[in-house]
Parts: C-alpha cells; structure tokens; sequence
C-alpha cells in the first residue's frame, strides 16, 4: 500500500470514528443511525478504504456501552459486508451488503440482552438504519460526489457505477 493510499484509509477511520462519537446516542444500541456509515460505500469504490474504515468501526466501538462485544461483531460484520461490496456489479447492490450484514448486529444485541427482546424486531430496526444511510442516503449522495473532481481525485475510485 503507498503511503497516500494509507493516509486516505486512516482519514477514512478517523472521519468514522469522529462521525460515529458526534452522536453517540444514535450509534450504539437497539436503535442505531450512524452517519458513519455512508464512509462504507467507500469500501466499494476503492478497496483501500475496507481497512481503514474497518479499524474506524473498532475504534469507535471502543466507547460502546456493549463492551468487546460490540467490537468483534460490529467490525466483523463490517468487514464482511466490504469484502462482499467488492463482488457487487454496481454502487446500489452494494449498498445493501452493510444492510444484510447488519443482522449479525441483531444476534450481537440478542445475545447480550438482559431482558427478552424479539430477535426480528431488533434486527429489523438495525437493517432499516442501515437501508436509509447506505442506500437511500448514501448512494445518491455517492452518485453526486463523483461528479466533483476535487472529490474523484481524493478518493480515486476504481469504479464508478
């Protein structure tokens, strides 16, 4: 990895990590909404990214109420859902890898639950978070920042569909 290459990952999850602690009452729990989270589509653009926003995942889980729990099944399922963004054909089938690996989020919180939780309703709640930043924010968004050179030049995206 080049050293601009490196310096655009650890921008990338430090930029997580600052997101993700801006609101922390949106980001850990049942009921998440992390901004954070449109950094993944970055994953898809150019695979630099899948380490530095995975390390960004774990640092910002360091604060999380849930413990180390949080940070191997929040990181873990972050880092599979990049590794499959990369096998994805275009920006808007990628954008659901985060959503559909969001549900081990919902074994994360089932299995840590003090009390009995509906395993559907929590995952439910953390796939649709995910489906409005990742998709419905996200990509247009995404779409909309590749028309900027400014932003073309620094994120050098290998593809643009």
């Amino acid at each position: 990895m080049q050293t601009k290459d490196l310096t655009r990952a650890a921008a990338a999850a430090a930029l997580y990590v600052v997101l993700t602690w801006a609101v922390p009452a949106f980001s850990y729990g049942p009921v998440q909404f992390r901004i954070s989270e449109l950094l993944t589509l970055l994953c898809y653009l150019n695979p630099i990214y899948i380490a530095g926003v995975t390390l960004g995942t774990v640092i910002a889980n360091l604060t999380s109420p849930l413990g180390v729990i949080d940070i191997v099944f929040g990181a873990g399922s972050s880092f599979l859902a990049f590794l499959l963004m990369q096998k994805m054909p275009n920006v808007w089938t990628a954008s659901l890898m985060p959503v559909l690996c969001s549900i081990f989020i919902g074994v994360e919180l089932y299995i840590i639950a003090q009390e009995p939780i509906s395993f559907w309703l929590v995952s439910g709640q953390i796939m649709l978070s995910q489906l409005i930043i990742c998709t419905i924010i996200g990509v247009p968004l995404i779409k909309s920042l590749l028309k900027n050179e400014s932003f073309v030049k620094w994120v050098r995206p290998m593809r643009l569909k």
